[in-house]
């Protein structure tokens, strides 16, 4: 079972997950067992926890080799080798709805989770039958902290969020802006760790994912997958991530990150903690990725 080992030097963390190595992986194409995540083969899982309906069109169940004590698997749907972008906008609602349920679950246990996606084996992924990922904590170290620190002095400094300051600023320029919706802006953070990193973030201020409302939800199924059908057509369907940042309090935005694998990291990304986005500037990215974004 995984738990956070902290450097004493610099303070970050590392979890011990040995029990993953037991895991099957069907992303090297070496292994071909049956496939746990299909229809008709729910023993091979754990209980479940959530699904849509008793004829299940997405599933959630606690990880068989999972990295912490609350980590659980979202399966997308019973198909094989579709996922969202290839789904219609009903299918995708009952994704985000399952997110929802999931998120709501944990919060009422005082809980911080993190939801993530990855798709290939550059990306993570050991399981091909498209899913997501979500653990929870009592907190969780590491990036999500700082985001939340940050966010607080931001507040207390200019008094606004930085979250809502960055949407507004990319729409008024018109600059790094992919895809703009009703409530939603996908963009290119001005400080993009990898090219053609993209951030999608509610105009609607909120800090928690789980009080997004139905005009909302409607709205996320169709511009979530939008943003990875936008990087199949851009990189010929790369391994890509995408993950959720949400926090149950103020001053906090939630907002979703997604990277196509498009390149490998360096000594100077794993030896000094130094990003280096060497294929587009993030303006560039914004319109070169706005081109390809489904119309």
């Amino acid at each position: 079972m995984g738990i956070f080992i902290f450097d004493p030097l610099t303070g970050e963390p590392t979890i011990s997950a040995t029990n993953r190595a037991k895991r099957h992986n069907q992303a090297t194409g070496v292994e071909n067992p049956p496939c746990y995540f299909c229809k008709g083969n729910e023993a091979l899982t754990t209980q479940t926890l959530y699904q849509d309906a008793d004829d299940w069109n997405v599933r959630v169940f606690q990880n068989k080799y999972p990295l912490m004590p609350d980590h659980e698997v979202i399966v997308h749907s019973p198909q094989h080798d579709k996922d969202m972008e290839d789904f219609s906008h009903r299918q995708n609602v009952k994704i985000v709805r399952a997110y929802l349920n999931r998120v709501s679950c944990f919060g009422m246990q005082d809980k911080e989770v993190i939801i993530f996606n990855n798709k290939g084996g550059k990306a993570g992924a050991s399981i091909v039958h498209p899913h997501s990922q979500i653990v929870a904590a009592k907190g969780f170290p590491g990036i999500l902290e700082k985001e939340k620190e940050s966010a607080l002095h931001y507040f207390n400094e200019k008094g606004s969020c930085y979250w809502c300051d960055e949407w507004r600023e990319a729409v008024a320029t018109k600059s790094r802006v992919v895809y703009e919706s009703s409530h939603f802006v996908l963009f290119c953070p001005k400080a993009s760790r990898w090219s053609y990193e993209v951030v999608l973030v509610p105009k609607n201020h909120k800090p928690n994912f789980g009080f997004i409302d139905d005009m909302e939800i409607n709205d996320l199924a169709k511009v979530l997958p939008g943003a990875l059908l936008t990087y199949k057509n851009c990189f010929k369907n790369p391994d890509r991530n995408f993950w959720i940042h949400t926090v149950r309090y103020e001053p906090y935005h939630w907002h979703i990150g997604f990277i196509p694998h498009i390149r490998v990291f360096g000594a100077l990304e794993l030896g000094a903690g130094i990003w280096v986005s060497d294929k587009a500037t993030p303006e560039d990215a914004g319109v070169e990725l706005a081109k390809f974004y489904p119309a």
